[in-house]
């Protein structure tokens, strides 16, 4: 006779307590061991999809961080950009300024204002591209337009230092420019410069930067000296008593050529001032702008 075989499970809880005993047949057995598997299994399953959910809660709060980051930067972006574009405009508005008075202004052209773009909205910070690339843009335009200023500002007063501008020595006026009665001679003739009359050995500046194209006697004139001031002036410094220069010498405004005196044909001490301007004698006046 054929006794299937069982399996026994006896369970003993503590020393002084009862013993239980579970009878289980060769199915019932493989039943309970396939579901130990399942579970095992399922518990596997559980554990790894516990730590993905965990990695993927990190991964979300890390993002979200960021992002909240990429908002702050973004905000911070903007108002930089608001600022620079406040002082571009006023360094533009000087400019603007700047060359009206040095006379370029047609070379200030305005450009075309780009479209905006949405900032400080958070999101990706390529959408501040448009905002860097405009202020580029103005920065290399109001370089040139600075550089146009600057080049016209140089040239001009580069100008203002060669024109014949303060008076090369303070004294009496005896004799202006234009007709007048010969002291000497005592016909009507025409005086193309002028006559100031000053102390003896009196100082005489050049009014201007220039060159020294002539420092000697000349009859008539006595010693002379003449400065190239370029730019079509010329001036002419005359009766000196003594010359402290010497030809292709560089002179700068203000500067001691010579002394007044009373050389060649004079009745007293005086400096004979003469402007020329593109060969034409011009009156000394118009151009003295510090006396008389």
């Amino acid at each position: 006779m054929n006794h299937k075989r069982h399996s026994t499970i006896v369970i003993i809880p503590h020393a002084a307590g009862r013993v239980y005993k579970f009878h289980l047949s060769p199915t019932l057995l493989k039943i309970t061991a396939g579901l130990g598997v399942i579970a095992v299994i399922l518990s596997l399953v559980a554990l790894l999809g516990s730590g993905n959910f965990v990695r993927q809660r990190a991964l979300y709060r890390s993002l979200e961080k960021e992002n909240k980051e990429l908002r702050r930067t973004n905000q911070r972006l903007q108002e930089a950009l608001g600022e620079v574009h406040a002082r571009l405009e006023q360094f533009e508005q000087r400019t603007k300024q700047l060359a009206i008075a040095a006379g370029v202004a047609d070379a200030l052209v305005a450009p075309a204002l780009p479209a905006k773009t949405s900032v400080g909205t958070g999101g990706p910070l390529d959408r501040l591209t448009g905002g860097p690339e405009h202020l580029l843009q103005r920065e290399e335009r109001l370089e040139r337009q600075l550089g146009a200023v600057e080049q016209r500002l140089s040239e001009q007063q580069l100008l203002l230092s060669h024109t014949p501008s303060i008076a090369p020595v303070v004294g009496v006026i005896t004799d202006g420019f234009g007709p007048r009665i010969d002291p000497i001679t005592r016909q009507a003739a025409f005086h193309g410069g002028l006559d100031i009359a000053a102390a003896f050995g009196t100082p005489v500046k050049a009014p201007a930067d220039g060159l020294v194209v002539f420092a000697d006697r000349e009859a008539g004139y006595g010693r002379v000296v003449k400065l190239n001031h370029g730019y079509g002036f010329v001036t002419i410094y005359a009766h000196l008593d003594r010359v402290l220069v010497r030809e292709g010498q560089r002179v700068k405004r203000g500067e001691v050529i010579g002394r007044v005196g009373m050389s060649g044909r004079t009745t007293g001490p005086h400096l004979h001032y003469e402007v020329w301007k593109d060969g034409e004698k011009q009156n000394p006046l118009h151009y003295i702008l510090d006396a008389y």
